[in-house]
């Protein structure tokens, strides 16, 4: 499940630009469509691909950038440019990630709150960091027409709950959290991650009541740049999206069904037959988490049966709109 950043050697196969003669098209994996000028890549087999929300080193390889190193997706003469292509590293081949090697690093977006909360110890059994790889990378994995889940993808901090020998254990994406002191007279924890275990009771009692079970969802708010209406830096909310059992991911229908009560990320489409280009399309649009009242981050599109590939592991796969990556 764990996702690492790269930068991949790709192919440079050039098309031409509908409205620009200087302009070409080149297309990276199943997904990605990047304008370059044409005059830069005649006859040239190979690139370094660097994906949208990636940040350029400052040397000179990488000067013409100026300050907005962040790369981007740009609408350049009508045409989506999701990316930057670059010249390969000398004795690279298609298939290597060079992302060390040209000091490319994604990009965190700064955390608007307070998050709070020492580490603890990780509880018993199995619960794994929990990460989704690109479906415009890796589109192949899912058979055409074959039936999947799509849900939104809400922005805001990885979250986990599990209960354990009667002992409620929460954590954030990679550890656990003890809940920290209380904060002025509220009486909530410190920590982001427990005040959303206290906001939602019916989590605990889920918990509880099935000792056997990790909860994953997002806690959001004012907790990153993207707000979902909601007012106060103290307010949390969360929103669901998967859930283990044992070592088992549960199914889209399963797990609702299991837990009607948890407060569930927005669902876009359910039994859709798989089609990248109708699927993609549904990364764009208003959030429709209650109260937002801006752009959603994107989506995140699983199998209707639950599945694992050889290439990735689990068929569980997420695409950030466009609308989102190219926001002022």
């Amino acid at each position: 499940m764990n996702s690492t950043h790269k930068v991949e050697v790709v192919p440079v196969v050039l098309e031409p630009h509908p409205n620009a003669d200087s302009l070409s098209i080149v297309r990276v994996f199943s997904g990605y469509t990047v304008v370059v000028k044409s005059s830069d890549w005649q006859g040239v087999e190979i690139a370094a691909y660097i994906p949208p929300d990636s940040v350029c080193p400052e040397t000179e390889q990488f000067a013409f950038l100026g300050e907005h190193r962040r790369v981007k997706v740009k609408k350049l003469r009508g045409v989506v440019s999701m990316g930057l292509l670059v010249p390969a590293p000398e004795g690279s081949q298609v298939g290597d990630n060079v992302a060390e090697i040209l000091g490319v690093t994604h990009y965190d977006p700064p955390v608007l709150v307070s998050m709070g909360g020492e580490a603890a110890p990780a509880p018993p059994g199995y619960h794994p960091v929990y990460d989704v790889e690109s479906l415009r990378r890796y589109a192949s994995v899912f058979v055409p027409g074959e039936l999947v889940f799509v849900s939104e993808k809400v922005h805001g901090a990885s979250a986990k709950f599990t209960c354990v020998d009667g002992r409620m254990h929460v954590g954030s994406r990679t550890e656990w959290k003890k809940p920290g002191g209380r904060v002025d007279d509220r009486q909530e924890p410190e920590s982001l991650w427990w005040r959303a275990l206290v906001k939602y009771s019916q989590l605990a009692l889920f918990l509880q009541a099935n000792p056997d079970v990790t909860v994953y969802g997002e806690v959001y708010g004012r907790v990153q740049d993207l707000h979902y209406g909601v007012e106060s830096g103290h307010d949390v909310r969360l929103a669901v999206f998967d859930i283990l059992r044992g070592s088992e991911w549960l199914g889209p229908r399963e797990a609702r069904a299991l837990a009607p009560d948890l407060p569930w990320v927005p669902t876009i489409a359910c039994e859709m037959p798989f089609d990248l280009e109708a699927i993609l399309g549904l990364a764009e649009g208003p959030s429709g988490v209650p109260g937002a009242d801006h752009v959603r981050e994107g989506i995140v599109v699983k199998p209707m049966v639950e599945r694992t590939c050889l290439e990735i592991g689990r068929v569980n796969l997420k695409v950030v709109g466009n609308g989102y990556l190219g926001r002022k």
